[in-house]
């Protein structure tokens, strides 16, 4: 088994803990539910994380000459790439804090979503940067230098989001 499927596999592990991990608490300390604005708010963001988590898998595919899911042979830089370095990182945790929300509880919320945050980050700064400059070198280190790690530029993003992407 390839790394990337382990980690995805570790990922889906963690993912599905932390939720059951969540529910399980706000069961038994009995927590008040949040309002249903609240809870319609993480409905919404599950919607809109959904665009670019299937973009930026359709550009891994398209351009980083992927020969597994998650592993890419070449450094892609375009589309959504050129707002934010880990644009599908992003997606993941905007994704699993609106489920927070939309699950509804308090401790579903804060397990589900420090969890979720804490992975990505850990993993962006100990693994992932590091294979990146490793594998691509100063290509990378240029790309690096120019393009923020987790938090967009918000016009860029929904810019590159409005246009279909080209290949």
């Amino acid at each position: 088994m390839s790394v990337c499927s382990i980690r995805v596999i570790l990922w889906l592990i963690l993912s599905v803990t932390s939720i059951a991990g969540g529910i399980l608490a706000d069961l038994m300390l009995g927590t008040e539910p949040f309002p249903v604005l609240v809870r319609f708010l993480g409905l919404v963001g599950i919607v809109l994380a959904h665009f670019p988590l299937k973009r930026t898998g359709k550009l891994l595919k398209l351009l980083g000459e992927s020969k597994e899911w998650g592993c890419t042979n070449r450094l892609v830089t375009k589309d959504l790439y050129q707002c934010v370095r880990h644009p599908h990182h992003l997606g993941v945790g905007i994704f699993m804090t609106s489920l927070g929300l939309l699950i509804g509880h308090l401790w579903s919320f804060l397990i589900i979503t420090v969890i979720q945050w804490l992975w990505i980050l850990g993993f962006l700064f100990l693994v992932e940067e590091r294979e990146l400059m490793s594998k691509f070198g100063a290509e990378y280190k240029a790309y690096r230098q120019k393009v923020p790690m987790l938090l967009p530029r918000f016009s860029c993003f929904f810019q590159v989001l409005t246009r279909p992407i080209v290949g």
